[in-house]
C-alpha cells in the first residue's frame, strides 16, 4: 500500500513538473517569436578584441568609436533594415580599412575581418531598452586573434553610443525603432525589461539544455 502511494505521488509530481515545463516552454516560445520579430528589424554591431589584455581592450574601444562614427554618416540614408544591410555590405572593405588605419595610428598591426551575418546574443541591456537573448543579424568585426571580450550595440536603427559615458538612447532612434515594431514588441524592450529578462533566462536554459 505504501509503495502504491509513493508511486502515485511520483506520477502526480511528474505530471505537475511536465505541466510547468510545458507552460514555461509555451511562454518562452511566444517570447522567442517576439524576439525574432524584433531581430528582423535591427542590425547589431559586434566588435571582438584580440585578447583580454588592457591594451587590446582599449584598442577595441577606439576601433569601435571609429567604426560607429563612420557608419553613422553612411547609415543616415537608410530608411529600412534592408537599406541598412545594403549600406553595410557595400562598405565592408572600407570598414576593414578604417579599422586598420586606426590601429596603425595606435601602433598595432593586427588583421581585421568584417562580415555581416547571424550571431547568437545573450540578453543585453542598452540604456533603458532590454533586448532578449536570441539570434540577430550583426556586423561582426574581429580584431587579430579575436580571443578577447566583445563590445556590441544596435547599428540600425542608430542606437550606438560614441561616448559610452552618456548611455541614453536618442528619442529619434527610439521613434524609428517604434515605427518598425508592434506596440507589444516595443513595450517588451522598454524600461527594466523584467519580463524580457525572465523569459530570456528560461530560453537560454532551454537553448543550452536541448
Amino acid at each position: 500500500m505504501k509503495r502504491k502511494i509513493i508511486t502515485t505521488g511520483l506520477i502526480v509530481l511528474g505530471l505537475a513538473v511536465t505541466g510547468v515545463l510545458m507552460h514555461l516552454y509555451g511562454e518562452t516560445a511566444a517570447e522567442k517569436k517576439r524576439q525574432q520579430a524584433v531581430a528582423d528589424e535591427i542590425i547589431r554591431l559586434h566588435v571582438i578584441a584580440n585578447s583580454d589584455s588592457e591594451e587590446d581592450q582599449q584598442l577595441k574601444m577606439k576601433v569601435k568609436e571609429t567604426i560607429v562614427t563612420y557608419l553613422r554618416g553612411e547609415m543616415s540614408r537608410a530608411d529600412s533594415v534592408g537599406d541598412a544591410r545594403q549600406v553595410i555590405r557595400e562598405h565592408i572593405p572600407d570598414i576593414e580599412e578604417i579599422a586598420k588605419e586606426k590601429m596603425q595610428m595606435e601602433g598595432y598591426s593586427y588583421e581585421v575581418e568584417a562580415s555581416l551575418g547571424e550571431s547568437y546574443f545573450p540578453i543585453k541591456e542598452y540604456g533603458d531598452l532590454t533586448f532578449p537573448a536570441g539570434d540577430y543579424e550583426a556586423l561582426r568585426v574581429k580584431i587579430g586573434k579575436s580571443n578577447g571580450r566583445n563590445w556590441w550595440c544596435v547599428m540600425y536603427p542608430t542606437l550606438c553610443f560614441v561616448d559610452s559615458t552618456y548611455q541614453i538612447v536618442p528619442d529619434e532612434s527610439k521613434e524609428k525603432l517604434k515605427e518598425t515594431l508592434t506596440n507589444e514588441e516595443y513595450e517588451m524592450l522598454l524600461a527594466g525589461g523584467e519580463n524580457v529578462t525572465y523569459s530570456s533566462k528560461i530560453w537560454e536554459w532551454l537553448h543550452n539544455t536541448f
